[in-house]
Protein backbone atom coordinates (compact mmCIF):
# COMPACT_ATOMS: atom_id res chain seq x y z
CA UNK A 1 0.00 0.00 0.00
CA UNK A 2 1.15 3.54 -0.55
CA UNK A 3 1.59 5.93 2.34
CA UNK A 4 2.77 8.91 0.36
CA UNK A 5 0.47 11.45 -1.22
CA UNK A 6 1.27 14.33 -3.52
CA UNK A 7 2.48 17.62 -2.11
CA UNK A 8 -0.73 19.25 -3.36
CA UNK A 9 -2.91 16.81 -1.46
CA UNK A 10 -0.71 17.19 1.60
CA UNK A 11 -1.08 20.96 1.45
CA UNK A 12 -4.87 20.61 1.13
CA UNK A 13 -4.87 18.32 4.17
CA UNK A 14 -2.96 20.77 6.33
CA UNK A 15 -5.03 23.70 5.06
CA UNK A 16 -8.18 21.78 6.03
CA UNK A 17 -6.61 20.99 9.39
CA UNK A 18 -5.78 24.65 10.00
CA UNK A 19 -9.36 25.69 9.18
CA UNK A 20 -10.71 23.11 11.59
CA UNK A 21 -8.46 24.32 14.36
CA UNK A 22 -9.38 27.93 13.65
CA UNK A 23 -13.10 27.16 13.67
CA UNK A 24 -12.76 25.12 16.87
CA UNK A 25 -10.89 27.94 18.56
CA UNK A 26 -13.44 30.58 17.59
CA UNK A 27 -16.56 28.71 18.75
CA UNK A 28 -18.06 29.27 22.16
CA UNK A 29 -17.25 26.83 24.94
CA UNK A 30 -20.82 25.72 25.71
CA UNK A 31 -20.22 22.09 24.84
CA UNK A 32 -19.64 18.86 26.78
CA UNK A 33 -16.28 17.16 27.20
CA UNK A 34 -14.95 14.01 28.81
CA UNK A 35 -14.29 15.79 32.10
CA UNK A 36 -18.02 15.85 32.92
CA UNK A 37 -20.40 12.93 33.49
CA UNK A 38 -23.05 12.44 30.83
CA UNK A 39 -25.39 9.68 32.04
CA UNK A 40 -27.96 8.47 29.50
CA UNK A 41 -31.02 6.33 30.14
CA UNK A 42 -30.27 3.43 27.78
CA UNK A 43 -27.32 2.08 25.72
CA UNK A 44 -28.88 3.17 22.41
CA UNK A 45 -28.36 6.81 23.44
CA UNK A 46 -24.64 6.49 24.21
CA UNK A 47 -23.28 6.97 20.70
CA UNK A 48 -25.21 10.14 19.90
CA UNK A 49 -24.15 11.74 23.17
CA UNK A 50 -20.58 10.50 22.71
CA UNK A 51 -20.40 12.27 19.34
CA UNK A 52 -21.08 15.62 21.01
CA UNK A 53 -18.57 14.86 23.77
CA UNK A 54 -15.84 13.80 21.32
CA UNK A 55 -16.35 16.95 19.26
CA UNK A 56 -16.39 19.20 22.33
CA UNK A 57 -13.35 17.52 23.85
CA UNK A 58 -11.34 17.92 20.67
CA UNK A 59 -12.20 21.63 20.54
CA UNK A 60 -10.96 22.01 24.10
CA UNK A 61 -7.82 19.99 23.41
CA UNK A 62 -6.94 22.06 20.35
CA UNK A 63 -7.32 25.25 22.34
CA UNK A 64 -5.35 23.89 25.30
CA UNK A 65 -2.61 22.12 23.32
CA UNK A 66 -3.40 18.42 23.84
CA UNK A 67 -4.17 18.87 27.55
CA UNK A 68 -7.41 19.82 29.28
CA UNK A 69 -7.40 22.00 32.41
CA UNK A 70 -7.82 18.92 34.65
CA UNK A 71 -4.56 17.44 33.26
CA UNK A 72 -6.29 14.99 30.92
CA UNK A 73 -3.75 14.49 28.14
CA UNK A 74 -4.56 13.09 24.70
CA UNK A 75 -1.81 13.16 22.10
CA UNK A 76 -2.23 13.96 18.41
CA UNK A 77 -5.38 16.07 18.86
CA UNK A 78 -5.08 17.84 15.45
CA UNK A 79 -4.93 14.49 13.68
CA UNK A 80 -7.81 13.13 15.75
CA UNK A 81 -9.86 16.18 14.81
CA UNK A 82 -9.44 15.39 11.11
CA UNK A 83 -10.16 11.67 11.54
CA UNK A 84 -13.27 12.15 13.67
CA UNK A 85 -14.65 15.07 11.65
CA UNK A 86 -14.54 12.91 8.51
CA UNK A 87 -16.90 10.47 10.29
CA UNK A 88 -19.15 13.08 11.95
CA UNK A 89 -17.44 12.40 15.30
CA UNK A 90 -18.93 8.91 15.59
CA UNK A 91 -17.04 6.56 17.96
CA UNK A 92 -14.60 4.30 16.14
CA UNK A 93 -14.20 1.55 18.73
CA UNK A 94 -17.60 1.01 20.39
CA UNK A 95 -21.30 0.91 19.60
CA UNK A 96 -24.16 1.40 22.04
CA UNK A 97 -22.15 0.55 25.11
CA UNK A 98 -20.14 -2.37 23.70
CA UNK A 99 -16.56 -2.47 22.48
CA UNK A 100 -16.26 -3.67 18.88
CA UNK A 101 -13.92 -6.46 17.74
CA UNK A 102 -11.20 -4.01 16.49
CA UNK A 103 -11.12 -2.48 19.99
CA UNK A 104 -10.45 -5.91 21.49
CA UNK A 105 -7.64 -6.36 18.94
CA UNK A 106 -6.20 -2.97 19.87
CA UNK A 107 -6.31 -3.80 23.59
CA UNK A 108 -4.29 -6.94 22.85
CA UNK A 109 -1.90 -5.07 20.54
CA UNK A 110 -1.13 -2.49 23.22
CA UNK A 111 -0.60 -5.20 25.85
CA UNK A 112 1.85 -6.99 23.51
CA UNK A 113 3.59 -3.81 22.30
CA UNK A 114 7.00 -4.98 23.56
CA UNK A 115 6.99 -7.65 20.84
CA UNK A 116 7.37 -4.76 18.39
CA UNK A 117 10.00 -2.89 20.40
CA UNK A 118 7.34 -0.51 21.73
CA UNK A 119 6.30 0.47 25.26
CA UNK A 120 2.68 -0.28 26.32
CA UNK A 121 2.63 2.77 28.60
CA UNK A 122 3.08 5.02 25.54
CA UNK A 123 -0.41 4.02 24.43
CA UNK A 124 -2.39 4.73 27.62
CA UNK A 125 -2.35 1.07 28.69
CA UNK A 126 -3.25 1.76 32.31
CA UNK A 127 -5.83 4.50 31.60
CA UNK A 128 -7.56 2.39 28.97
CA UNK A 129 -7.57 -0.64 31.28
CA UNK A 130 -9.18 1.43 34.03
CA UNK A 131 -11.87 2.76 31.68
CA UNK A 132 -12.57 -0.77 30.39
CA UNK A 133 -13.12 -1.94 33.95
CA UNK A 134 -15.36 1.03 34.74
CA UNK A 135 -17.66 0.73 31.71
CA UNK A 136 -17.93 -3.03 32.28
CA UNK A 137 -19.59 -2.19 35.60
CA UNK A 138 -23.33 -2.88 35.48
CA UNK A 139 -24.14 0.27 37.44
CA UNK A 140 -25.80 3.05 35.47
CA UNK A 141 -23.19 5.48 36.84
CA UNK A 142 -20.49 3.81 34.75
CA UNK A 143 -22.15 1.62 32.13
CA UNK A 144 -24.32 4.44 30.77
CA UNK A 145 -21.83 7.31 31.17
CA UNK A 146 -21.37 8.52 27.59
CA UNK A 147 -18.37 10.61 28.73
CA UNK A 148 -16.47 7.46 29.74
CA UNK A 149 -17.21 5.82 26.39
CA UNK A 150 -16.13 8.99 24.55
CA UNK A 151 -12.98 9.16 26.68
CA UNK A 152 -12.14 5.53 25.92
CA UNK A 153 -12.72 6.09 22.19
CA UNK A 154 -10.48 9.15 22.07
CA UNK A 155 -7.72 7.33 23.97
CA UNK A 156 -7.95 4.33 21.67
CA UNK A 157 -7.80 6.50 18.54
CA UNK A 158 -4.91 8.51 19.94
CA UNK A 159 -3.12 5.29 20.90
CA UNK A 160 -3.77 3.87 17.45
CA UNK A 161 -2.38 6.90 15.60
CA UNK A 162 0.70 6.84 17.82
CA UNK A 163 1.17 3.11 17.21
CA UNK A 164 0.93 3.66 13.46
CA UNK A 165 3.44 6.47 13.59
CA UNK A 166 5.84 4.49 15.83
CA UNK A 167 5.63 1.36 13.67
CA UNK A 168 6.06 3.26 10.42
CA UNK A 169 8.40 6.11 11.25
CA UNK A 170 9.82 5.31 14.69
CA UNK A 171 10.36 7.53 17.71
CA UNK A 172 13.76 9.04 17.00
CA UNK A 173 12.07 12.28 15.99
CA UNK A 174 9.73 14.31 18.15
CA UNK A 175 5.96 13.96 17.87
CA UNK A 176 5.79 17.20 15.87
CA UNK A 177 6.54 14.94 12.91
CA UNK A 178 2.83 14.10 12.88
CA UNK A 179 2.10 17.68 11.86
CA UNK A 180 5.10 18.39 9.66
CA UNK A 181 6.32 15.27 7.86
CA UNK A 182 4.64 14.75 4.50
CA UNK A 183 5.32 11.02 4.81
CA UNK A 184 3.05 10.80 7.85
CA UNK A 185 -0.29 12.12 6.66
CA UNK A 186 -4.01 11.51 6.63
CA UNK A 187 -3.78 8.82 3.95
CA UNK A 188 -1.49 6.73 6.16
CA UNK A 189 -3.86 6.73 9.12
CA UNK A 190 -7.15 6.26 7.25
CA UNK A 191 -5.65 3.31 5.37
CA UNK A 192 -4.27 1.89 8.60
CA UNK A 193 -7.68 2.10 10.27
CA UNK A 194 -9.26 0.10 7.45
CA UNK A 195 -6.46 -2.49 7.51
CA UNK A 196 -6.68 -2.92 11.26
CA UNK A 197 -10.35 -3.89 11.00
CA UNK A 198 -9.64 -6.79 8.62
CA UNK A 199 -6.12 -8.06 9.31
CA UNK A 200 -4.46 -9.95 12.17
CA UNK A 201 -2.31 -7.62 14.28
CA UNK A 202 1.03 -8.97 13.06
CA UNK A 203 0.00 -8.75 9.38
CA UNK A 204 -1.24 -5.21 9.99
CA UNK A 205 2.08 -4.24 11.61
CA UNK A 206 4.13 -5.70 8.75
CA UNK A 207 2.42 -3.33 6.30
CA UNK A 208 3.87 -0.42 8.26
CA UNK A 209 7.24 -1.78 9.37
CA UNK A 210 10.45 -1.63 7.29
CA UNK A 211 11.09 -4.47 4.85
CA UNK A 212 14.76 -4.76 5.82
CA UNK A 213 15.76 -8.36 6.59
CA UNK A 214 17.83 -7.19 9.56
CA UNK A 215 14.73 -5.64 11.09
CA UNK A 216 12.69 -8.84 10.74
CA UNK A 217 15.53 -10.92 12.21
CA UNK A 218 15.97 -8.58 15.17
CA UNK A 219 12.24 -8.52 15.87
CA UNK A 220 12.19 -12.33 15.83
CA UNK A 221 15.16 -12.45 18.20
CA UNK A 222 13.37 -9.93 20.42
CA UNK A 223 10.70 -12.55 21.14
CA UNK A 224 13.40 -14.91 22.46
CA UNK A 225 14.84 -12.07 24.56
CA UNK A 226 11.45 -11.18 26.04
CA UNK A 227 10.74 -14.81 26.96
CA UNK A 228 13.67 -14.71 29.40
CA UNK A 229 13.92 -11.01 30.31
CA UNK A 230 13.35 -9.85 33.89
CA UNK A 231 11.94 -6.33 33.93
CA UNK A 232 12.64 -5.64 37.58
CA UNK A 233 12.88 -1.98 38.54
CA UNK A 234 16.49 -1.10 39.38
CA UNK A 235 18.12 2.22 40.22
CA UNK A 236 19.65 3.67 37.07
CA UNK A 237 23.06 5.22 37.58
CA UNK A 238 22.75 8.48 35.68
CA UNK A 239 22.88 12.10 36.77
CA UNK A 240 24.19 15.35 35.34
CA UNK A 241 25.37 16.08 38.88
CA UNK A 242 28.50 13.93 39.32
CA UNK A 243 28.33 14.24 43.12
CA UNK A 244 25.17 12.10 43.08
CA UNK A 245 26.76 9.19 41.24
CA UNK A 246 28.40 7.47 44.28
CA UNK A 247 25.07 7.43 46.11
CA UNK A 248 23.31 5.99 43.06
CA UNK A 249 26.00 3.31 42.70
CA UNK A 250 25.62 2.31 46.34
CA UNK A 251 21.82 2.21 46.10
CA UNK A 252 22.05 0.07 42.96
CA UNK A 253 24.38 -2.38 44.75
CA UNK A 254 21.86 -2.80 47.58
CA UNK A 255 19.48 -4.15 44.93
CA UNK A 256 21.81 -7.05 44.05
CA UNK A 257 20.32 -9.73 46.29
CA UNK A 258 23.39 -11.91 46.73
CA UNK A 259 25.71 -9.02 47.77
CA UNK A 260 23.95 -8.27 51.09
CA UNK A 261 24.83 -4.57 50.85
CA UNK A 262 22.77 -2.85 53.54
CA UNK A 263 20.73 0.17 52.45
CA UNK A 264 21.57 3.36 54.31
CA UNK A 265 20.89 7.05 53.86
CA UNK A 266 24.35 8.54 54.29
CA UNK A 267 27.24 6.65 52.72
CA UNK A 268 30.86 7.72 52.48
CA UNK A 269 33.54 6.77 49.96
CA UNK A 270 34.65 3.83 52.10
CA UNK A 271 31.14 2.35 52.10
CA UNK A 272 30.91 2.73 48.32
CA UNK A 273 34.37 1.17 47.75
CA UNK A 274 33.60 -1.86 49.96
CA UNK A 275 30.28 -2.43 48.17
CA UNK A 276 31.97 -2.17 44.77
CA UNK A 277 34.61 -4.71 45.82
CA UNK A 278 31.87 -7.18 46.72
CA UNK A 279 30.29 -6.68 43.32
CA UNK A 280 33.59 -6.90 41.42
CA UNK A 281 34.43 -10.18 43.14
CA UNK A 282 31.02 -11.64 42.29
CA UNK A 283 31.15 -10.40 38.68
CA UNK A 284 34.70 -11.66 38.07
CA UNK A 285 36.12 -8.17 37.62
CA UNK A 286 39.36 -6.75 38.94
CA UNK A 287 38.73 -6.14 42.65
CA UNK A 288 39.92 -2.60 43.36
CA UNK A 289 36.81 -0.87 44.71
CA UNK A 290 37.05 1.82 42.05
CA UNK A 291 33.87 3.38 40.70
CA UNK A 292 34.86 3.27 37.03
CA UNK A 293 32.89 3.38 33.80
CA UNK A 294 33.07 -0.42 33.39
CA UNK A 295 31.37 -1.02 36.76
CA UNK A 296 28.67 1.59 36.11
CA UNK A 297 28.02 0.29 32.59
CA UNK A 298 27.68 -3.27 33.87
CA UNK A 299 25.32 -2.29 36.66
CA UNK A 300 23.18 -0.31 34.22
CA UNK A 301 23.06 -3.18 31.74
CA UNK A 302 19.74 -4.57 32.94
CA UNK A 303 17.19 -6.33 30.75
CA UNK A 304 15.13 -3.13 30.77
CA UNK A 305 18.10 -1.17 29.39
CA UNK A 306 18.83 -3.86 26.82
CA UNK A 307 15.22 -3.65 25.66
CA UNK A 308 15.62 0.10 25.15
CA UNK A 309 18.71 -0.54 23.01
CA UNK A 310 16.72 -3.03 20.92
CA UNK A 311 13.92 -0.46 20.58
CA UNK A 312 16.42 2.18 19.43
CA UNK A 313 17.92 -0.17 16.85
CA UNK A 314 14.52 -1.17 15.48
CA UNK A 315 13.73 2.52 15.09
CA UNK A 316 17.00 3.09 13.24
CA UNK A 317 15.84 0.59 10.65
CA UNK A 318 12.68 2.69 10.25
CA UNK A 319 14.83 5.72 9.46
CA UNK A 320 16.58 3.93 6.59
CA UNK A 321 15.63 4.69 3.03
CA UNK A 322 14.67 1.66 0.89
CA UNK A 323 17.87 -0.27 0.30
CA UNK A 324 19.08 -1.42 -3.13
CA UNK A 325 19.53 -5.07 -4.07
CA UNK A 326 23.30 -4.84 -3.65
CA UNK A 327 25.19 -2.71 -1.16
CA UNK A 328 28.03 -2.56 1.35
CA UNK A 329 26.96 -2.31 4.98
CA UNK A 330 29.47 -1.17 7.62
CA UNK A 331 28.24 -1.41 11.20
CA UNK A 332 30.53 0.66 13.41
CA UNK A 333 29.89 -0.97 16.84
CA UNK A 334 30.15 -4.46 15.31
CA UNK A 335 33.52 -3.59 13.69
CA UNK A 336 32.27 -5.35 10.56
CA UNK A 337 31.70 -4.84 6.86
CA UNK A 338 29.23 -6.93 4.89
CA UNK A 339 28.49 -7.06 1.18
CA UNK A 340 24.79 -7.71 0.68
CA UNK A 341 23.05 -9.11 -2.37
CA UNK A 342 19.26 -9.70 -2.23
CA UNK A 343 19.31 -9.81 1.59
CA UNK A 344 22.10 -12.40 1.50
CA UNK A 345 25.55 -11.77 2.97
CA UNK A 346 28.03 -12.60 0.20
CA UNK A 347 31.14 -11.29 1.92
CA UNK A 348 32.19 -10.30 5.45
CA UNK A 349 35.26 -8.51 6.78
CA UNK A 350 36.54 -7.19 10.08
CA UNK A 351 37.09 -3.44 10.10
CA UNK A 352 38.89 -0.85 12.19
CA UNK A 353 36.88 2.34 12.80
CA UNK A 354 37.56 5.78 14.24
CA UNK A 355 38.56 6.49 17.80
CA UNK A 356 36.06 8.17 20.12
CA UNK A 357 37.74 11.53 19.45
CA UNK A 358 37.88 10.95 15.66
CA UNK A 359 34.62 9.11 15.08
CA UNK A 360 33.81 7.38 11.82
CA UNK A 361 30.80 9.30 10.47
CA UNK A 362 27.57 7.67 9.39
CA UNK A 363 27.41 7.96 5.63
CA UNK A 364 25.24 7.03 2.66
CA UNK A 365 27.30 7.01 -0.52
CA UNK A 366 28.64 4.70 -3.25
CA UNK A 367 32.08 3.35 -4.19
CA UNK A 368 33.24 5.19 -7.32
CA UNK A 369 36.81 3.99 -7.78
CA UNK A 370 39.77 2.18 -6.25
CA UNK A 371 43.39 3.32 -6.14
CA UNK A 372 46.37 0.98 -5.91
CA UNK A 373 49.34 2.21 -3.88
CA UNK A 374 47.58 5.48 -2.99
CA UNK A 375 49.10 8.55 -1.46
CA UNK A 376 47.51 9.76 1.76
CA UNK A 377 46.45 13.40 1.82
CA UNK A 378 46.00 14.04 5.51
CA UNK A 379 42.71 15.78 6.41
CA UNK A 380 42.61 19.15 8.16
CA UNK A 381 41.52 17.59 11.45
CA UNK A 382 44.70 15.49 11.69
CA UNK A 383 46.88 18.40 10.56
CA UNK A 384 45.37 20.61 13.27
CA UNK A 385 45.40 18.08 16.10
CA UNK A 386 48.53 16.03 15.34
CA UNK A 387 50.79 17.49 12.67
CA UNK A 388 50.95 21.14 13.79
CA UNK A 389 51.65 20.31 17.46
CA UNK A 390 54.33 17.85 16.29
CA UNK A 391 55.98 20.45 14.05
CA UNK A 392 55.99 22.96 16.89
CA UNK A 393 57.88 20.46 19.04
CA UNK A 394 60.26 19.45 16.27
CA UNK A 395 60.40 20.72 12.68
CA UNK A 396 61.61 17.26 11.62
CA UNK A 397 58.36 15.65 12.82
CA UNK A 398 56.87 15.18 9.34
CA UNK A 399 60.12 13.83 7.92
CA UNK A 400 60.30 11.13 10.61
CA UNK A 401 56.68 10.21 9.91
CA UNK A 402 57.30 9.91 6.16
CA UNK A 403 55.11 12.93 5.31
CA UNK A 404 55.87 15.60 2.69
CA UNK A 405 54.67 19.21 2.80
CA UNK A 406 53.42 21.00 -0.34
CA UNK A 407 52.40 24.61 -0.89
CA UNK A 408 49.36 25.72 -2.90
CA UNK A 409 51.37 25.52 -6.13
CA UNK A 410 52.46 21.94 -5.52
CA UNK A 411 56.02 22.86 -4.51
CA UNK A 412 57.64 20.77 -1.79
CA UNK A 413 58.27 22.72 1.44
CA UNK A 414 61.25 22.25 3.73
CA UNK A 415 59.74 21.97 7.25
CA UNK A 416 62.89 23.52 8.76
CA UNK A 417 62.33 26.71 6.74
CA UNK A 418 59.02 27.54 8.46
CA UNK A 419 58.31 29.14 11.84
CA UNK A 420 55.55 26.76 12.96
CA UNK A 421 54.82 28.62 16.20
CA UNK A 422 53.08 31.44 14.33
CA UNK A 423 50.24 29.09 13.31
CA UNK A 424 47.41 28.47 15.73
CA UNK A 425 44.72 26.28 14.15
CA UNK A 426 46.09 25.19 10.79
CA UNK A 427 48.84 25.58 8.20
CA UNK A 428 48.80 26.80 4.57
CA UNK A 429 50.32 23.54 3.34
CA UNK A 430 49.02 20.11 2.40
CA UNK A 431 50.55 17.09 4.10
CA UNK A 432 50.99 13.94 2.02
CA UNK A 433 52.28 10.49 2.81
CA UNK A 434 53.76 8.88 -0.27
CA UNK A 435 52.60 5.52 -1.57
CA UNK A 436 54.28 2.36 -0.41
CA UNK A 437 53.98 -0.52 2.02
CA UNK A 438 54.40 1.85 4.98
CA UNK A 439 51.54 4.12 3.88
CA UNK A 440 48.71 4.32 6.42
CA UNK A 441 46.21 3.52 3.63
CA UNK A 442 47.99 0.30 2.80
CA UNK A 443 48.09 -0.75 -0.83
CA UNK A 444 44.47 -0.16 -1.85
CA UNK A 445 41.95 2.59 -1.22
CA UNK A 446 38.20 2.66 -1.99
CA UNK A 447 36.85 6.13 -2.75
CA UNK A 448 33.28 7.34 -2.29
CA UNK A 449 31.91 10.91 -2.25
CA UNK A 450 31.53 12.37 1.24
CA UNK A 451 32.17 15.63 3.06
CA UNK A 452 34.28 14.06 5.80
CA UNK A 453 37.35 13.07 3.75
CA UNK A 454 37.05 9.43 4.79
CA UNK A 455 37.26 6.22 2.77
CA UNK A 456 37.61 2.46 3.04
CA UNK A 457 41.16 1.20 2.74
CA UNK A 458 43.79 -1.39 3.51
CA UNK A 459 46.26 -0.60 6.30
CA UNK A 460 49.91 -0.99 7.12
CA UNK A 461 48.87 -2.04 10.65
CA UNK A 462 47.10 -5.29 9.84
CA UNK A 463 47.82 -6.69 13.31
CA UNK A 464 45.08 -4.38 14.66
CA UNK A 465 42.38 -6.69 13.24
CA UNK A 466 43.28 -9.23 15.94
CA UNK A 467 42.08 -6.83 18.65
CA UNK A 468 38.56 -7.22 20.02
CA UNK A 469 37.92 -3.46 20.36
CA UNK A 470 38.87 -1.72 17.12
CA UNK A 471 38.11 2.00 17.54
CA UNK A 472 41.65 2.86 16.47
CA UNK A 473 41.63 4.98 13.29
CA UNK A 474 41.42 8.69 12.53
CA UNK A 475 37.93 8.19 11.09
CA UNK A 476 38.45 6.12 7.96
CA UNK A 477 37.39 2.46 7.83
CA UNK A 478 40.25 -0.02 7.51
CA UNK A 479 39.15 -3.26 5.85
CA UNK A 480 40.86 -6.56 6.61
CA UNK A 481 39.48 -8.35 3.51
CA UNK A 482 40.31 -5.43 1.21
CA UNK A 483 41.52 -7.71 -1.59
CA UNK A 484 38.36 -9.84 -1.50
CA UNK A 485 36.27 -6.67 -1.62
CA UNK A 486 38.21 -5.39 -4.62
CA UNK A 487 37.78 -8.70 -6.44
CA UNK A 488 34.05 -8.64 -5.75
CA UNK A 489 33.66 -5.12 -7.12
CA UNK A 490 35.57 -5.98 -10.30
CA UNK A 491 33.60 -9.18 -10.91
CA UNK A 492 30.33 -7.40 -10.20
CA UNK A 493 31.29 -4.64 -12.64
CA UNK A 494 31.99 -7.27 -15.27
CA UNK A 495 28.60 -8.94 -14.69
CA UNK A 496 26.65 -5.67 -14.59
CA UNK A 497 28.35 -3.71 -17.38
CA UNK A 498 30.39 -6.22 -19.34
CA UNK A 499 33.35 -3.89 -18.91
CA UNK A 500 35.73 -4.18 -15.97
CA UNK A 501 39.41 -4.39 -15.21
CA UNK A 502 40.54 -8.04 -15.09
CA UNK A 503 41.48 -9.24 -11.62
CA UNK A 504 44.88 -10.27 -13.00
CA UNK A 505 45.64 -6.65 -13.92
CA UNK A 506 44.90 -5.54 -10.37
CA UNK A 507 47.17 -8.25 -9.01
CA UNK A 508 49.96 -7.26 -11.39
CA UNK A 509 49.77 -3.58 -10.39
CA UNK A 510 49.88 -4.54 -6.73
CA UNK A 511 52.85 -6.83 -7.32
CA UNK A 512 54.65 -4.07 -9.22
CA UNK A 513 53.66 -1.50 -6.56
CA UNK A 514 52.19 0.76 -9.22
CA UNK A 515 49.64 3.50 -8.60
CA UNK A 516 46.51 3.22 -10.75
CA UNK A 517 42.97 4.58 -10.50
CA UNK A 518 40.42 1.85 -11.21
CA UNK A 519 36.91 3.17 -11.95
CA UNK A 520 33.97 1.25 -10.50
CA UNK A 521 31.71 1.60 -13.52
CA UNK A 522 28.54 0.62 -11.66
CA UNK A 523 28.85 2.70 -8.51
CA UNK A 524 28.38 0.38 -5.56
CA UNK A 525 26.11 1.66 -2.75
CA UNK A 526 27.67 2.05 0.68
CA UNK A 527 25.98 2.52 4.06
CA UNK A 528 28.02 3.23 7.18
CA UNK A 529 25.73 2.97 10.20
CA UNK A 530 25.69 2.67 13.99
CA UNK A 531 23.57 -0.30 15.16
CA UNK A 532 24.58 -1.51 18.63
CA UNK A 533 22.65 -4.77 18.52
CA UNK A 534 21.50 -7.30 15.95
CA UNK A 535 20.12 -10.81 15.62
CA UNK A 536 22.33 -13.87 15.42
CA UNK A 537 20.90 -17.39 15.52
CA UNK A 538 17.56 -16.02 16.73
CA UNK A 539 19.21 -14.27 19.67
CA UNK A 540 20.00 -10.61 20.24
CA UNK A 541 23.72 -9.82 20.21
CA UNK A 542 24.75 -6.55 21.86
CA UNK A 543 27.84 -4.51 20.97
CA UNK A 544 29.57 -1.89 23.06
CA UNK A 545 28.09 1.58 22.59
CA UNK A 546 31.55 2.75 21.51
CA UNK A 547 30.61 6.36 20.72
CA UNK A 548 27.89 6.66 23.38
CA UNK A 549 25.34 7.31 20.64
CA UNK A 550 22.68 5.01 22.08
CA UNK A 551 23.19 6.53 25.51
CA UNK A 552 22.51 10.00 24.09
CA UNK A 553 19.53 8.73 22.12
CA UNK A 554 18.15 7.10 25.24
CA UNK A 555 18.38 10.34 27.22
CA UNK A 556 16.75 12.33 24.45
CA UNK A 557 13.86 10.07 23.51
CA UNK A 558 13.49 7.43 26.23
CA UNK A 559 14.45 9.26 29.41
CA UNK A 560 11.12 8.43 31.07
CA UNK A 561 11.49 4.68 30.52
Amino acid sequence: MKHRISKTNTDIFYFFLAILILVGSSCNNNHPNIAEKEIVTKPEEIDQKAEDIIQGTLKDLLQAGNELPDSVKIKNAPLLQVLYSSEDYKPFWSHEGRFLAPADSLFQFIDSAKNYGLFPQDYYQQRISTLRTEVADTSKENKLDAAKWAHADLLLTSAFTQLVKDLFKGRLQHDSILAKDSLVNLSLFTTALKNFQTLPSDSFAKLLEPKHAGYAELKKALHTFLSKAIFKSYTRIFSKDSTKIPGLVYKRLTEVDSLNVVAQTNVDSTDVALAIKKYQKKAGLKVDGKMNAAVISRLNNTDAEKFIRIAITLDKFKSLQPLPRQYIWVNIPAYRLQVMDSDTVVMTSKVVVGKAETKTPQITSAITDMITYPKWHLPESIIKNDILPGLKRDAGYTLRKGYTLFDANGNEVDPYSVDWHKYKTGIPYSVVQGSGDENALGVLKFNFPNKFSVYLHDTNQRYLFAKQARTLSHGCVRVQAWQELAYFLLRNDSLQTGKALPVDSLNNWLAQKEKHVIPVKKKFPLFIRYFSCEAKDDRVVFYEDVYGEDKRTRERFFSNK
